[in-house]
């Protein structure tokens, strides 16, 4: 017998017109259809395929949403400041009833201002807090091996846009965890990836320029490394340096081009952009680098396919969904769910870029035409 959680999960990405019914739907246009594709899909999906994690929603306080009484209050700890995931999440509350009581705090990319925020929601006390990223979740809920003992415990939280909470040590796993944690992750599978960029091209070697102080770009890159060993095509790194600090140094121009340069040199046709914060601030002039030495490039991040960066191509998931997603994963919670996911979207868009292709002379073949978003 369907379970209730799952039938409200199920109901919320079916409803046609709903707030989230373009995951159900897909993005459009969507991978469907061929074989390839076909398969592209059910790897997508294999990540959704298990059960839901077993929160132990015991000690949450009554914030009076299941009794329709009172409007929960919600922390919401953003790393870049609000964005198109805050949009998603504030309008699918905007829709409930009640709807919900938002308290903000950016921490405008100074992990001190983090500290300062968690002492806040000591003392506020709300129902429930969100956060974005990766780095403002694990400040927010401490290690799997330190964890807090207010955030995560006696209050609840939803994370969105952390590609990796496993390899951040946010949680143990994604199902099966004891503690007060959901969330949405942004990334498509890895070996989704992987056929994309090789349904467009071969691949005869990717390159990864990325931030070795952050956790989940450290994980990223040695998930591809693996990946390159089981698929036969080499996998060349270069990380953004570090001072005698251990923080990075200040982006500049000269740095750019001679982290594009030591990937250019070897013999890699791709240049993989992924879920990198600091990676993400310098994408426009990392991808003109590589145009202008031929590299094709691919993004993870939908954010770095609608900038005016020449990026090519990327699988990617709309972030105003995975906002409407990580709002519906936070009204489970409130609600006293006890099965409560994390998990990415169902489905993610093929985005190609004509501009680059044609500023490239790499055109899209004919196999991808009808399965792709060009803008």
């Amino acid at each position: 017998m369907t379970s209730r959680p799952d039938q409200k999960r199920r109901q919320l990405l079916l409803r046609s017109g709903g707030a989230l019914s373009g995951l159900a739907a897909g993005l459009s246009p969507v991978w469907h259809g061929a074989e390839s594709a076909s398969l592209l899909l059910q790897t997508a999906h294999a990540s959704n395929a298990g059960s839901e994690s077993a929160t132990n929603t015991s000690n949450v306080r009554s914030s009076g949403t299941s009794s329709g009484k009172a409007k929960p209050r919600i922390y919401m700890v953003t790393w870049t400041g609000k964005g198109e995931v805050e949009k998603g999440f504030v309008d699918f509350w905007q829709t409930q009833k009640p709807s919900a009581e938002f308290i903000w705090a950016d921490a405008a990319l100074k992990p001190a201002r983090l500290a300062e925020i968690k002492a806040d929601i000591e003392r506020v006390q709300p129902d429930l807090v969100y956060t974005w990223g990766t780095q403002a979740t694990q400040a927010m809920t401490g290690s799997i091996d330190a964890p807090d003992n207010l955030i995560g415990k006696r209050i609840p939280l939803v994370f969105a846009v952390v590609a990796d909470p496993v390899a951040a040590k946010i949680t143990r796993a994604l199902v099966n965890q004891d503690r007060l944690i959901a969330g949405v992750s942004h990334v498509a599978p890895l070996d989704a990836q992987i056929l994309a960029m090789s349904q467009y091209r071969p691949i005869k070697g990717v390159g990864i320029i990325y931030d070795p102080t952050a956790a989940n770009s450290v994980a990223n890159v040695q998930a591809w490394q693996a990946a390159g060993a089981r698929n036969r095509f080499p996998v060349v790194t270069a990380a953004f340096p570090v001072g005698d600090n251990k923080k990075l140094l200040p982006a500049s121009e000269e740095i750019n081009l001679e982290l594009v340069n030591k990937v250019a040199q070897t013999n890699v046709n791709w240049l993989y952009f992924g879920p990198d914060t600091f990676l993400r601030t310098q994408h426009v002039a990392l991808a003109n680098a590589a145009a202008q030495r031929g590299l094709l490039t691919f993004a993870a991040v939908d954010s770095m396919l609608t900038s005016n960066a020449p990026m090519l191509m990327g699988l990617v998931s709309n972030f105003y969904q995975i906002g409407q997603f990580a709002a519906f994963k936070s009204q489970q919670m409130l609600m006293g769910e006890k099965q409560v996911a994390i998990e990415p979207l169902q489905r993610f868009s093929l985005v190609i870029k004509l501009a680059t292709a044609r500023q490239l002379a790499t055109y899209p073949p004919m196999g991808l035409i009808d399965k792709a978003e060009f803008r």
